[in-house]
């Protein structure tokens, strides 16, 4: 049976209208799974850098390391030496170890992270790598680069490292779980300490 013009317009204005529908049901389900607010501070202001900052579930390794997962790693007895964060403790990554931070949930409007570190052996030359873990929508998992270090072996602030524009975050409202990933290069390691995110919207 043919339809006439008129009953194809008909049924063509209600699948928009039902399209309209559904995303108005969606968006306010995205908008609620924004990520939580966390306290922040100024924490790198002593090196310029104005935004205020939360720090990562563990990340001043003063309780020990709850929720990283540690590959040839460990916390040791030794604080970055501004004392950002008060302690007496930092995170010590042995060569051919790794360190995972816990899950962080993320959107675009999660610019940058920085952290604290130091190489503590190993040629000069020597790197830290870090990378931001994620899984992707077949559930497979994916490490995207974000930054490369060396260290003349003192103390000092990672360059701010890009966050939520480094991985598939394209829609607004759309957040993401990430893990921050530290692994020295070969034959060397490091300590980290102080682990920062920058919540750009809070």
């Amino acid at each position: 049976m043919r339809r006439s013009p008129a009953h194809r317009r008909i049924r063509g204005l209600v699948a928009t209208l039902a399209g309209a529908a559904v995303m108005a049901a969606v968006l306010p389900a995205a908008a609620a799974a924004a990520c939580a607010s966390k306290a922040t501070s100024s924490a790198f202001a002593g090196f310029g850098d104005e935004s205020a900052y939360s720090l990562v579930p563990g990340g001043s390794f003063e309780s020990g390391a709850p929720g990283w997962s540690l590959n040839d790693a460990s916390v040791i007895n030794e604080n970055e030496s501004f004392n950002i964060t008060p302690g007496s403790h930092s995170l010590g990554i042995e060569s051919f170890g790794s360190a995972a931070s816990p899950w962080i949930c993320i959107s675009s409007e999660y610019p940058t992270f920085r952290f604290f570190a130091r190489r503590l052996s190993g040629a000069t030359s020597s790197t830290l790598n870090v990378s931001l873990r994620w899984v992707d929508i077949l559930g497979i998992g994916v490490d995207t680069t974000a930054g490369t270090l060396q260290s003349s072996g003192s103390w000092a602030p990672s360059p701010v490292l890009r966050l939520g524009k480094a991985v598939p975050l394209w829609m607004p409202g759309g957040t993401l779980q990430v893990s921050l990933v530290f692994t020295p290069a070969w034959g060397s390691s490091w300590a980290v300490d102080d682990v920062y995110i920058d919540p750009y919207r809070r």
